[in-house]
């Protein structure tokens, strides 16, 4: 069971909190969107029962002017997920953090948004990581800190070899003075297959570098502009193309998309086989509609990418037609996020509609931030498409797991059959090889005709 506030929890409720953990052992999760300092010491401060609670997730902790001094080494020595969100955490309670890291027998997942002590604060936990032997992912978060912190990190993960990932995406630069220090040292050979940082153009060629080498992370993130060399930017997408290993093409808004970063997005996906997902945060300006139709039309041919992201300012007659004729014939994608603007005239929602109802595979759409009313009886129907192809997936796996057997189970796997969506799924769920999906696939759609 997961508890969920949904809202600033009061004072009140929290100090019933301790109570509800000590009676209700279903309770493995709890979610808090807002909380005073106040009321998480009530909760948490010394609590050392905290039942069978496995997840705490506080997504802001308003502080005001108190300084962060609650007692937490209860939650650190008995939860598996740690996610805190506070905008004013100093480096004493850094402190307190790296003494709950080295003490922990239990924390798998540790996340600080937004504050952390700065670089100071940041140290002092990553060299609690070195002794550190059941974290899995570490993060910070929405956060500005300088290459000092990267450094110390890469140092805790040259030490410690059963911490998976580092996320630092959006915390620290990797900055060009530093590379020589990371690359040159054979210690940290392989750093940056478990850290994720954002890379920028000016070191594009040692990004580059590592891709080749399937020396990253399975997620790369980047920053460029239209400013950057264009002969650097197509060897980066052709190492994208080529690799197996990454999952995640991240480019993270510093500009406008411009024509020869679409065109590389659009080459990457013709080629790839492997990549999953495509999220493209530099938006498409209004004129330039074509960059966003070429990478639809090379989504067309594509047969791995399951969820695309790339936002038009406007979603034009020519991009639903784009989108529509990409729906009508593309069976992996499940979500796919074109526009978050205001305003849909209906002739594009009925057009974007025309190919989806001929696709039994998606399941998430943003063409539009809010329809008019003119334009509701049309998302009304896209949103009940979504929902019955979420419905036939569900069915369709579970009718090759064996898990059902009915006719309904079995039309939905006869209407999906080898779609790369339920492949895919199928991979998820069971932890096989494509292979070895596609033999259970076939095993399954044989009992249909006996």
């Amino acid at each position: 069971v997961a508890l969920e506030y949904q809202r600033k929890i009061s004072l009140e409720e929290a100090g019933l909190l301790p109570l509800i953990l000590s009676k209700e052992a279903s309770v493995k999760k709890i979610c808090i969107w807002e909380m005073s300092l106040s009321a998480l010491r009530a909760a948490f401060d010394k609590l050392q029962d905290l039942g069978s609670l496995e997840e705490l997730q506080i997504l802001n902790i308003d502080c005001d002017v108190e300084d962060f001094d609650i007692d937490l080494s209860g939650a650190f020595k008995k939860l598996r997920i740690v996610d805190l969100r506070c905008e004013k955490m100093n480096s004493s309670f850094a402190l307190n953090i790296a003494n709950y890291l080295r003490e922990s027998k239990s924390l798998e997942e540790f996340s600080l948004w937004y504050s952390c002590g700065g670089d100071e604060g940041a140290t002092v936990m990553a060299e609690a990581l070195k002794v550190n032997n059941t974290l899995k992912k570490f993060t910070l978060a929405q956060q500005t800190l300088t290459s000092q912190t990267l450094i110390a990190f890469a140092k805790a993960l040259a030490v410690n070899t059963t911490l998976e990932m580092v996320d630092l995406f959006d915390t620290c630069p990797i900055d060009k003075e530093q590379v020589p220090f990371l690359f040159e040292e054979e210690l940290y050979a392989d750093v940056f297959k478990r850290i994720r940082i954002l890379w920028k153009q000016e070191v594009l060629p040692e990004l580059i570098m590592l891709i080749r080498e399937d020396s990253h992370c399975s997620e790369v993130s980047v920053s460029v502009t239209p400013s950057v060399d264009k002969d650097l930017l197509r060897e980066f997408f052709d190492a994208v193309a080529s690799n197996t290993t990454l999952r995640l093409l991240h480019f993270y808004p510093s500009d406008n998309c411009f024509d020869e970063l679409a065109d590389g997005i659009a080459s990457v996906i013709k080629r790839t086989a492997t990549l999953k997902e495509i999220l493209n945060l530099m938006h498409v300006p209004m004129g330039s509609e074509q960059q966003l139709i070429r990478m639809l039309d090379a989504l067309k041919v594509n047969r791995s990418v399951a969820n695309f992201t790339t936002y038009a300012e406007l979603l034009t007659p020519e991009i639903a037609a784009s989108l529509s004729e990409l729906l009508a014939v593309n069976d992996a994608l499940r979500d796919v996020e074109v526009c978050e603007y205001w305003g849909i005239l209906p002739e594009e929602v009925e057009t974007i509609l025309g190919g989806l109802r001929r696709n039994y595979t998606l399941t998430g759409i943003m063409i539009t931030w809010d329809g008019n009313d003119d334009v509701e009886e049309g998302m009304d129907e896209i949103e009940e498409l979504l929902k019955r192809n979420a419905r036939l997936l569900d069915l369709a796996v579970k009718f090759v797991t064996g898990d059902r057997n009915d006719t309904e189970a079995a039309d939905a796997a006869n209407k999906l059959r080898s779609s790369a969506s339920l492949v895919n799924r199928l991979k998820e769920v069971t932890g096989k090889t494509a292979e070895a999906v596609l033999c259970d696939l076939e095993a399954a759609l044989a009992r249909l005709s006996v």
